[in-house]
């Protein structure tokens, strides 16, 4: 199962209301990432001998617990493919995979003697396998843009779907079946896999629980969270299942921490310490902390299961660190609340992305605040993605938001760093659509002085200005979504405005321009009203939220900046 195929630009989350899986995070190369339910793609048929279109896919739930396909897609990529064709199958009602069954989707054409669970017509949905190379994802979400939960690819692909090194193409009437009834899962299709002649599908009528093997060492690798700001932690953890012909002894697991700057050989612990929870229950952990100045990006850790009787399992997980880009830190000049990346600062909790940095409030399910950095460069012509999801930097065990949590609430989904500051590609507008960068927002508000405002920091960047630009709510009058949501009183906005340079920190002076709005999120408000008429000084709304805005810059320029009231 894939470990995050991932560009750091952009991160995304579902959630499942049917909990099965360990804790890890599948992501696509669009950057979008899930839990995963430990769905896998067990056992593929890219064609007949009499019938190119004899296909089939089958589905495995490898886990523990009971999986809900809604919401989830099953789609190919030819050889050089660059878009999804498809679905296969696309399930948009409750559909229970209980642990261990398998789930057959076939084509029309398909000639086995299995009922499949599911079909499709190839030459209408254009998605007929190539025998030769191609590959097959299970996505959560849309097509391009969905987490992809689990790939294979076979051939020569060189599209993104595949794990480690692509396994054989099949030969005609033949599959690809993942080895041990569908559980092995080292995230290398070449050693997962191996032919079947004749195949062999399953449908849901047939059931394999993952678990010992015989005389096969079984080992997966996770990490919770597997997004995480520098300075935070991740408590890294393998899952073995020992070995029963003969009995495994003297397991031990060892990752290599080098891409986060820790160990290049850290051992896992199975003895109630470094993280782990249980002592002796051959689950191997460590609690990682990720070094201040780490850079972002995807880290790959690399992990190796052993025991004492020469049986070894390779794994490999991909972390990703969320961190500003270099010269792109928007708490330059401060962290106006303190936030930190410790999970148990929950209500606090820092939050880094490349396109923009937020505290995140736990108990309110909004932001604290969100800060970015905005100039010209930032700017281009891509349209609004509108793919509105949970965040999945999220801690698991937290409430993720879903978009459908503001449906009939009487609010918008006020976002805090516009999608129109993240024009100049699909993966930063994309990012502004997490649902940690919103909070309920009177229509009045968001589509009235808040997004006239947007519009003129956006012209002022256009003029040759970078902006440094922090917002947020305050107050609460009232909860949405069954009282998880809390809705503010006002939103306020600060601003601090510098011609292009370098060096911005040594560059303001007691001349530069900071202000600051606060517009009420309460009726009666006239959309009509000017932004100007809702300015006040960046004192004023530090006394507001108890906020502490631009406290790197020396105390004497800062005071006469924040109490300044704009006039311009």
């Amino acid at each position: 199962m894939k470990k995050l195929f991932v560009l750091f630009s952009v991160a995304a989350v579902a959630a499942f209301t049917i909990w099965g899986f360990s804790g890890r995070v599948e992501a696509d190369a669009n950057g979008a990432e899930l839990a995963s339910p430990h769905l896998v793609i067990s056992q593929f048929q890219a064609g007949g001998t009499s019938n190119a279109n004899d296909e089939f896919i089958e589905i495995h739930n490898t886990s523990s617990a009971p999986v809900d396909l809604n919401g989830f897609r099953v789609v190919y990529r030819s050889a050089n493919g660059s878009n999804d064709v498809g679905p296969m199958a696309v399930w948009n009602t409750t559909t229970i995979l209980q642990p261990g069954q398998f789930y057959l989707i076939a084509a029309t054409s398909y000639t086995g003697g299995i009922t499949p669970d599911a079909t499709y017509n190839p030459t209408s949905c254009s998605c007929s396998m190539s025998a030769n190379a191609g590959g097959l994802a299970i996505r959560q979400g849309d097509n391009n843009t969905g987490a992809v939960i689990d790939a294979v690819g076979w051939g020569g692909a060189t599209n993104i779907f595949f794990e480690g090194t692509r396994t054989a193409a099949p030969a005609n009437s033949t599959s690809q079946a993942r080895k041990n009834n569908g559980c092995r899962d080292t995230d290398d299709n070449s050693t997962d896999f191996e032919n079947l002649n004749p195949s062999a599908p399953r449908s849901s009528g047939t059931t394999s629980t993952c678990g010992a093997t015989g005389t096969e060492l079984f080992a997966t690798i996770n990490a919770n969270p597997t997004t995480v700001a520098p300075e935070g932690t991740t408590l890294i953890y393998v899952t073995t299942v020992p070995a029963t012909t003969p009995p495994s002894t003297n397991i031990t697991v060892v990752a290599n921490l080098a891409q986060i700057n820790g160990s290049g050989s850290q051992t896992l612990y199975d003895d109630g310490t470094n993280g782990d929870v249980t002592a002796g229950d051959n689950v191997f952990s460590y609690l990682a902390t990720i070094p201040a100045g780490t850079t972002g990006g995807a880290k790959l850790i690399p992990a190796v299961a052993a025991d004492a009787q020469g049986r070894v399992v390779n794994m490999q997980l991909t972390l990703t660190v969320n961190a500003p880009n270099p010269n792109e830190d928007p708490l330059l000049f401060g962290n106006p609340s303190g936030a930190t990346a410790d999970i148990a600062n929950e209500n606090n909790y820092l939050m880094p992305k490349p396109q923009y940095t937020l505290s995140y409030n736990r108990s309110k399910a909004t932001p604290n605040w969100v800060a970015w950095r905005l100039d010209s460069s930032w700017l281009g012509s891509t349209p609004r993605q509108d793919d509105y999801r949970p965040d999945p930097a999220l801690p698991a065990a937290w409430y993720h938001v879903q978009d459908n949590d503001y449906s009939g609430s009487g609010y918008d989904r006020g976002h805090m760093c516009p999608s129109g500051d993240r024009t100049n590609s699909v993966a930063n507008n994309s990012a502004t659509f997490l649902m940690t960068n919103f909070v309920p927002q009177l229509g009045a508000n968001n589509q009235g002085p808040w997004n006239d405002f947007e519009n003129y920091c956006r012209s002022l960047a256009n003029q040759g200005n970078e902006i440094y630009i922090i917002d947020g709510p305050v107050g609460n009058i009232g909860t949405i979504a069954q009282g998880r949501i809390v809705v503010p009183q006002y939103t306020w906005k600060v601003v601090l405005i510098l011609p292009n340079g370098s060096n911005d920190l040594q560059r303001v002076t007691r001349s530069t321009r900071a202000f600051g709005i606060v517009v009420p999120n309460f009726p009666p408000l006239n959309s009509n009203t000017p932004w100007r008429q809702f300015r006040v000084s960046v004192d004023a709304v530090e006394n507001l939220t108890g906020y502490n805005f631009f406290s790197a810059i020396p105390i004497n320029t800062q005071a006469i900046i924040e109490r300044r009231h704009d006039v311009q």
